[in-house]
């Protein structure tokens, strides 16, 4: 918790945490000395900005992303899951979970289709292991599974047009190695998407598909 908390400390040296956030700071420094110390740090920086300066709030999804490193984001609901998905620790899925906060971190793959990339644990080492993000109406190609592929829908609805099957926020869906089938957003909103794929998947080339970098 403490690694997590000190990403706030800055911002409540200068004021403009929530009132929940505020009291999770609080109540970390009281029974952390080394917190505790950093926080009266980063006050007494705060206490010598010249007149006039005000501190100024960060963007929405800066502090989105803040939140959900340490804890508090709205991706939340799936830490546990996504910790075991991607054999990694609770507080490592929290931080993955956070880049979806970040515009900078979603490289875009081909029209309507956005990805965050990223190593998993030991037990996925030999797996694709990311974030898609599709936009309303967009498809993924037809592609085959060349391993066992596991993936849980974190926003939005995604039509698997193989089996004419919607998932929507909060499902999982396990892809048998060869199975083949596209994908279609639908909705007014952008569907996002969790997905751990063993040994990756083939577009048609007969080879492993790799993201673009």
């Amino acid at each position: 918790m403490s690694r997590n908390i000190r990403e706030l400390l800055p911002l409540y040296a200068l004021g403009i945490l929530e009132a929940d956030e505020a009291s999770d700071v609080e109540r970390e420094v009281a029974r952390d000395a080394a917190l505790a110390a950093e926080l009266a740090s980063y006050q007494e920086a705060a206490d010598v900005l010249p007149d006039g300066i005000q501190p100024v709030a960060p963007a929405p999804h800066v502090l989105q992303r803040l939140l959900a490193s340490a804890g508090g984001g709205r991706f939340e609901a799936f830490s546990a899951r996504i910790a075991r998905m991607y054999d990694v620790t609770v507080e490592r899925a929290r931080e993955l979970l956070a880049l979806i906060e970040r515009p900078a971190s979603w490289r875009p793959q081909i029209p309507g289709i956005a990805l965050v990339d990223f190593d998993g644990g030991p037990a996925a080492a030999a797996a694709d292991c990311g974030f898609f993000r599709l936009s309303p109406g967009a498809m993924f190609p037809p592609h085959t599974h060349l391993g066992e592929e596991l993936s849980i829908v974190l926003a939005g609805q995604i039509r698997d047009m193989a089996n004419n099957r919607v998932l929507v926020a909060g499902e999982d869906y396990l892809q048998a190695q060869g199975s083949k089938h596209f994908l279609l957003c639908v909705g007014d909103e952008d569907c996002i998407y969790a997905a751990c794929a063993m040994n990756g998947i083939d577009l048609g080339t007969g080879t492993r598909a790799r993201p673009i970098n």
